[in-house]
């Protein structure tokens, strides 16, 4: 049975792209660039990886991307390339500093490939041919009790993702997959291009999965486009190019380098993982 709010979501699916994003950028709410008790940066120990994948084990279990494991943590063979970044929100309080409200990761192309080549391998090697360094962004996900909070915990990771892959990797583009009732957030807000689609992907436990892409020599042009009469708290390209955020914290001299201890850990960890799992 229908209810009202399917009704109105698949007749909004159906309305033309430029009346729907007028319609979206418009309810979009005040985004702040600085949070008082949230700072977002890159995890830099053992503790702050292990918890980061058991927050991204917990919540795909609960939203049905994967199954439960008994090591309570979700890591996938990317997380264990040095060039690999995870990032976290936490709160600044001394109380709550070390647990994660939000992690979110970055995996540079390399030889052993991307996540989304187990399902999008032509789409991301035409990227490739065509000699563009492309990232993958995965492992996205928020504490469920700060969810309905605001749209400034995810803006913000995707801020500091967006920061980290432009000004310390210099790449190209930026690819992800995401279930098809998220698509209004990334082809709607965030620009992202859709390269391909699956009705069941194998990882995230046969659930459908569009393949986006976001390219980042054209983002900063293509979001003062589209956000040229939008509200300055409204305004994509503002938040992403025209202010600082005391909430992002990069500034660590090793930023661009995994401990060889941590690295240590997780391959254990990720051992132990797979052992479990088989």
């Amino acid at each position: 049975m229908f209810t009202k709010k399917k009704i109105f979501n698949k007749f909004f699916r159906k309305l033309p792209g430029f009346i729907r994003q007028k319609i979206i950028r418009s309810k979009l709410p005040a985004l702040s660039l600085d949070l008082d008790d949230i700072i977002f940066r890159p995890a830099v120990s053992a503790d702050d990886y292990i918890k980061c994948f058991r927050l991204l084990h917990d919540v795909y279990v609960q939203a049905g991307y994967a199954e439960s494991s008994e090591t309570a943590l979700r890591i996938i063979p990317q997380h264990s390339n040095p060039a690999s970044k995870i990032f976290l929100g936490c709160h600044v309080n001394h109380e709550f500093q070390r647990t994660p409200v939000y992690t979110i990761s970055l995996f540079p192309d390399s030889d052993e490939g991307l996540p989304m080549d187990s399902g999008f391998k032509p789409q991301l090697d035409i990227l490739r041919n065509q000699g563009r360094a492309i990232a993958e962004v995965g492992c996205l996900v928020s504490n469920p009790s700060f969810r309905k909070r605001d749209m400034n915990i995810p803006m913000l990771g995707n801020r500091i993702i967006h920061q980290y892959a432009t000004q310390y990797l210099d790449m190209d583009d930026l690819v992800i997959t995401v279930h098809p009732k998220y698509l209004w957030v990334y082809e709607d807000v965030l620009l992202f291009k859709r390269i391909g689609s699956l009705t069941e992907y194998s990882y995230v436990k046969n659930n459908p999965a569009v393949a986006l892409r976001l390219d980042l020599r054209r983002m900063e042009k293509n979001y003062k486009i589209a956000y040229a009469t939008a509200p300055l708290e409204k305004d994509l390209h503002h938040f992403f190019y025209s202010a600082q955020s005391d909430s992002i914290d990069l500034t660590s001299e090793d930023i661009g380098k995994n401990d060889l201890n941590i690295m240590e850990t997780i391959t254990q960890y990720y051992s132990l993982f797979l052992k479990n799992a088989g």
